[in-house]
């Protein structure tokens, strides 16, 4: 007997279910890809030079126009540039996705990263800034030029990797500077496991491939900013 055939309203559980699963799942996709798009690896270097600026240290006492300088080569170098370059490699069939999911993609982006990452740490170097920025941008290139190495072997997660980064310059500020960054901590913790659960969801990861990412990120990072700040 189906439902409603005795006179009484089913209860229309399965078909109500049936009807949001859709909506839930399409909300739950767009906010993965949102996620994605946010903490995309291009932005992280940014989003750790925010975190810099925001810790009650002395760089934050750092002149206006010090900071500015700094900013503007960060997004120029760092933002500005490789997105101008993945605009060109897009238009011209280079690369198909920015998400650089082909091993030739991965290799082409993070080469010409590295680059600018190196770039943008040499000039650092030459200019009188504390020792932080530039063990940061150094780490940087540092953990850029793993991930490519690794790349050629195994497709790790980018964003994991560059996730963990901001996680231990969080906790090495933290120890260094002997400050509280728990909000900071916090935030950067949430993000991280919020960020890794959106590239498994959306499939562009296994979670081997996430955790691997994650690994390599924290430890290279913090094995670089060790020896630099030690």
């Amino acid at each position: 007997m189906n439902p409603g055939d005795n006179g009484l309203p089913g209860n229309g559980r399965g078909e109500e279910e049936s009807r949001m699963h859709p909506g839930n799942e399409q909300w739950l996709k767009r906010a993965a890809e949102i996620l994605s798009v946010v903490f995309h690896p291009i932005f992280l270097p940014l989003y750790g030079l925010l975190i810099i600026y925001s810790a009650h240290t002395l760089h934050s006492f750092l002149p206006p126009q010090i900071k500015r300088m700094i900013l503007i080569l960060v997004m120029a170098n760092n933002l500005l540039m490789p997105m101008a370059l993945a605009t060109v490699l897009y238009a011209r069939g280079a690369i198909k996705t920015f998400n650089a999911r082909d091993r030739n993609e991965r290799v082409i982006l993070l080469s010409f990263s590295l680059l600018m990452y190196s770039l943008t740490a040499f000039i650092l170097l030459r200019m009188q800034v504390p020792g932080l920025f530039r063990a940061f941008f150094i780490s940087i290139a540092i953990v850029t030029f793993s991930t490519l190495l690794i790349t050629m072997f195994y497709r790790i997660s980018l964003h994991a990797s560059g996730i963990g980064g901001l996680m231990v310059l969080v906790i090495f500020m933290a120890a260094v500077y002997n400050i509280s960054m728990l909000w900071q901590a916090v935030a950067v913790a949430l993000t991280a496991g919020a960020v890794m659960s959106s590239r498994i969801y959306l499939g562009d990861h296994s979670p081997s491939e996430v955790w691997a990412g994650l690994a390599a990120g924290t430890v290279i990072m913090g094995l670089s900013l060790f020896f630099m700040l030690r």
